[in-house]
């Protein structure tokens, strides 16, 4: 079954998740903090990248992480996050700048329908490492299997 929500927030270091980040509204704007320091953001940060320009039929994603966290923030426009742990899974419309997605290690995510505006910043708990994903739906089944 699968659900789509945005109610499902993470409640640790190893449930995916909506994780709301902290920010400041006063009459000069708005400041997002996501810088590790806070107890709502699960880890420091040792890489960001940012994804856009996506065509509408397009998927992004479609592994898992052997030990690297990420977060994923719609700066722009939206985008739907399709998790996957192995037990569970969840659509995420992801449109809100004050909110991330929290996807642990081992947890299988994809990404669609992104709005033509859409810019998706990702920051993650560790570099780049090839060998680090599971490219594989099948293969990252039977990993968390056993």
């Amino acid at each position: 079954m699968k659900n789509t929500t945005k109610q499902h927030i993470s409640q640790s270091p190893t449930d995916f998740g909506i994780i709301p980040l902290p920010h400041h509204t006063d009459e000069r704007g708005t400041l997002c903090v996501a810088d590790g320091s806070d107890q709502a953001f699960p880890f420091k940060v040792k890489r960001a990248f940012w994804i856009y320009d996506v065509p509408q039929d397009q998927t992004r994603g479609q592994h898992a992480h052997h030990s690297c966290a990420e977060v994923l923030i719609p700066l722009c426009g939206s985008f739907v996050a399709h998790v996957n742990d192995g037990t569970r899974t969840m659509d995420f419309v992801m449109d809100n700048r004050n909110e991330g997605l929290y996807i642990p290690p081992m947890v299988w995510c994809s990404f669609s329908d992104f709005s033509t505006d859409c810019v998706c910043l990702c920051l993650t708990s560790d570099e780049y490492d090839k060998e680090g994903y599971i490219n594989d739906l099948n293969l990252y089944l039977n990993e968390k299997q056993k």
